[in-house]
C-alpha cells in the first residue's frame, strides 16, 4: 500500500523535472536563438523598408510631380512564443546641414533667390537582444551603422554603404551621380520664327526638408517614412515682350563630393547648351568663388526676349 501511495508522487516530481529541465534548456538554448532570429527578420524589413524609400526619393526626383509615398517597418523585433518582450527602435529624419544649391534669377534688378538642400533618415535599435545594427540614408546611399559615438561617421562607432564595398565605389557610382544631376533639369522652347533665339526656359530643381514635427518617432509597434512632394510654379520675364535679368545656379562647394560637383557640372552643362543652342540671344558665363561654383546665362543686348518658368518641387520628408 505504501508503495502504491508513493509512486505516483514519484511520477509526479519524475514529469515535473522534465518540465522544469525543458523549460530551462528552452530558456538557456532556444529562446535566445530564436529571439536572435525574430531580430534578423525584423533587420531584413527594415532594411528593405529603407531600400525601398530610397527608391522612392529617387523617383520623386526623377518625375518631379506632386504626389507622395508611405513605406511602414517594424521598429522592434524579438517577440516570441512565451517571451512576448521586444526590442524598439527609433527613426529620424534631419536636414543636411550643408547648403547644397542657390537658384537665383534677377528681373528688374531684383534678385529671386531659392535654396536647395538634401534630408538623411535613419533607423536605431534600442535595447536590442542580438546586434545594434542600424540605417542611415543621405547622398543618394544606405549606411549600415553600428553603435553610437558622437564623433563616429553618421553618429555611430562603425558605418559602411549598404550596397557597395567601399566608398570609393560610392563616389564612382552611375546611380549616385544621375540622382544629384536630377535635382536641377532645364528645358526649353526657340521663337517660332527663329530656331536660333530662345523663347522661353523651364527650370525645375528639387528640394528636400524634414516635416517640423514630423521628424522623430520611436516604439516597438509599427513606424512609418514618409514624403510628400508639392509643385510651386513662379514665372519671371514676359513672354515675348521681356526678359529677365539674369539665371545664376550657385552650387555649394562645402557639400560633399563627387555629389555637388556633379550636380553642377551637369547645370553648368545645360546652360552651356543652352547659348550654344540659342547663340542670338543667350550668353554663357561660369566661375568659383570660395563658397561656390556658379554658372549663369543673361540676354544679349538688344536681341529676342525670352522668359523663365521656376518649378520648385518641395519634398517634405516625415516619420511617425
Amino acid at each position: 500500500m505504501k508503495d502504491d501511495a508513493v509512486a505516483p508522487v514519484v511520477a509526479a516530481m519524475l514529469v515535473l523535472a522534465v518540465i522544469v529541465t525543458f523549460f530551462s534548456v528552452w530558456k538557456a538554448v532556444y529562446l535566445p536563438s530564436l529571439k536572435q532570429q525574430s531580430e534578423m527578420t525584423q533587420l531584413r524589413e527594415v532594411e528593405g523598408a529603407v531600400t525601398r524609400f530610397s527608391s522612392d526619393l529617387y523617383l520623386t526626383t526623377a518625375l518631379k510631380q506632386e504626389l507622395s509615398f508611405v513605406e511602414p517597418l517594424p521598429l522592434g523585433g524579438g517577440g516570441v512564443l512565451f517571451s512576448p518582450l521586444t526590442s524598439a527602435g527609433t527613426i529620424r529624419v534631419n536636414g543636411e546641414p550643408k547648403l547644397l544649391y542657390m537658384i537665383t534669377i534677377t528681373e528688374s534688378g531684383v534678385d529671386h533667390g531659392e535654396y536647395g538642400r538634401l534630408v538623411n533618415f535613419s533607423y536605431q535599435p534600442v535595447n536590442d537582444f542580438w546586434i545594434d545594427q542600424g540605417y542611415i540614408w543621405h547622398y543618394g546611399y544606405v549606411n549600415v551603422t553600428k553603435g553610437l559615438s558622437a564623433k563616429g561617421p553618421d553618429g555611430a562607432a562603425l558605418s559602411t554603404p549598404l550596397s557597395y564595398p567601399a566608398m570609393d565605389d560610392v563616389k564612382k557610382s552611375g546611380t549616385i551621380r544621375k540622382f544629384a544631376e536630377s535635382l536641377i533639369t532645364i528645358d526649353s522652347r526657340p521663337w517660332y520664327n527663329s530656331s536660333a533665339n530662345c523663347s522661353h526656359i523651364t527650370i525645375s530643381s528639387v528640394t528636400f526638408h524634414p516635416e517640423p514635427r514630423a521628424s522623430y518617432a520611436s516604439s516597438n509597434g509599427v513606424g512609418s517614412f514618409a514624403l510628400t512632394a508639392t509643385v510651386n510654379e513662379t514665372g519671371y520675364g514676359i513672354p515675348e515682350k521681356a526678359s529677365p535679368d539674369a539665371l545664376v545656379i550657385r552650387v555649394s562647394r562645402s557639400a560633399p563630393e563627387p555629389f555637388s560637383q556633379d550636380l553642377y557640372s551637369r547645370c553648368n552643362q545645360s546652360l552651356a547648351d543652352l547659348a550654344a543652342a540659342y547663340p542670338h540671344n543667350i550668353v554663357h558665363t561660369f566661375q568659383t568663388t570660395a563658397l561656390y561654383n556658379e554658372t549663369a546665362i543673361a540676354p544679349v543686348a538688344d536681341s529676342l526676349p525670352f522668359d523663365i518658368t521656376h518649378r520648385q518641387v518641395a519634398v517634405n520628408v516625415s516619420v511617425y
